[in-house]
């Protein structure tokens, strides 16, 4: 929800664009309206003098914009000032590690509008803009907020949830606001669903995005966070369509939107479905599991089991780091406990290294098996638990219960 592109040879230089925003922001209008554009008819309130729009962007499949991308236009016709405020990540810094570790930070940068839609318009996504409602002294402090940002160089936490693009965006909006508050209105399907089904109802066309975010979550995707809060781009329209911004003292409402929209660009790119989906794939898992321990007991192979449990136990180990990394260490979503560490832990590797040499050993298989099946049986209760994780689970459970079952035929026909 935040794009990592390289603006230093795009964005404006900090100061020279301060400068420009005193001639825009500090000179008497009317002296400004002395030297305007004959092009452009200024309204005799001047509150035109400043438009302001949100701009969304259309998704890819690149991983930090499968959600689309929100940016703020800001215009001062009569001056030709025309700048997208854009929320981007650094583009030196590797945007996978630095965003499991949860120490992803982006900032506001001014790109001329038109090198922003020629960039869109070469990565075949489209663009939409919807101009905001806001006073000319509104309009006029939210170019000063963000120039500031830019000026001082203010880099923001960025988790994709609830600090990304979009939400950023709407935070510098609000910040402007005066004696005025946002009022999003009744939420309506799909903002009514809690974080993991809102995730997959965003993620339907990359299911493999879904499952990484699903998996490294945690509990966090249990909960319900407001929806003004984890708006995607994608879905933000509808939400803007019926909030009102509200005035504390009088109570006077308007519509948060002006109700001028334009497709700036139409989409060239629309990102399909995967064909290989993490439902396919990990049923395909499991039921190589069934064939395998049907070979292991009918046809007596050995190797190729060997293999393949080798191949579960490395997988669920590395995954089990992963897991305890994000959410004991990580700062992505604060501390939250994760599910499927239940199931995804170092234990059975540490079991095995240390003590797969000991009589006791074998018997771990069947206490696994235990905890793995009541983690099935716990799918309906908890949300997070999906399909696709389940299917693993199931893959896992298979498996202990053929290694203890094989543990315990030896150890009838040793007697």
């Amino acid at each position: 929800m935040t794009e990592k592109r390289d603006c230093s040879g795009t964005g404006l230089d900090r100061w020279n664009f301060l400068f420009l925003m005193i001639v825009c922001l500090i000179l008497p209008k009317k002296i400004l309206a002395g030297t305007r554009n004959e092009a452009f008819q200024l309204l005799p309130d001047s509150s035109n003098f400043v438009t302001v729009s949100m701009l969304v962007t259309s998704p890819t499949d690149n991983l930090y914009s499968v959600f689309g991308h929100a940016t703020l236009r800001l215009e001062c016709p009569i001056h030709q000032l025309d700048y997208v405020f854009t929320f981007e990540n650094d583009p030196d810094v590797n945007p996978f590690m630095t965003g499991i570790a949860g120490k992803s930070t982006s900032n506001f940068v001014a790109v001329p509008t038109e090198e922003y839609l020629n960039n869109v318009k070469t990565e075949g996504r489209g663009t939409q803009q919807y101009e905001l409602a806001l006073t000319l002294h509104e309009k006029q402090d939210l170019w000063r907020l963000l120039d500031e940002d830019m000026v001082h160089g203010r880099r923001h936490h960025f988790n994709l949830l609830t600090s990304n693009c979009l939400s950023s965006s709407l935070a510098k909006v609000r910040e402007c606001l005066h004696d005025e508050y946002i009022d999003w209105g009744e939420p309506q399907f799909p903002h009514t669903l809690c974080n993991g089904d809102y995730l997959r109802y965003s993620m339907k066309n990359h299911p493999w995005v879904e499952f990484v975010f699903v998996t490294v979550g945690g509990h966090v995707y249990d909960e319900y966070i407001q929806a003004d809060l984890r708006l995607t781009p994608e879905l933000v329209f509808p939400m803007m369509q019926q909030a009102q911004i509200v005035n504390l003292k009088t109570g006077e409402r308007r519509p948060m939107l002006t109700g001028k929209t334009e497709t700036l660009i139409e989409a060239k790119v629309v990102p399909k479905p995967s064909v290989i989906t993490p439902m396919w794939a990990f049923g395909v898992l499991l039921a190589l599991a069934v064939l395998i321990t049907l070979a292991e007991h009918l046809c007596k192979l050995s190797l190729l089991p060997r293999v393949f449990d080798a191949i579960l136990l490395m997988g669920q180990t590395f995954l089990g780091l992963l897991l305890l990394f994000v959410t004991f260490y990580s700062e992505l979503f604060g501390s939250t406990w994760n599910w499927y560490l239940i199931v995804f832990n170092p234990i059975p590797f540490l079991l095995w290294l240390f003590g797969r040499k000991k009589r006791w050993y074998k018997q771990v298989f069947g206490i696994y098996a235990v905890v793995l099946l009541l983690f099935l049986l716990a799918t309906p209760l908890l949300p997070v638990l999906d399909v696709p994780h389940q299917l693993i689970t199931a893959t896992m459970l298979i498996r202990c219960v053929n290694q203890y079952t094989i543990f315990n035929k030896l150890k009838i026909l040793t007697k």
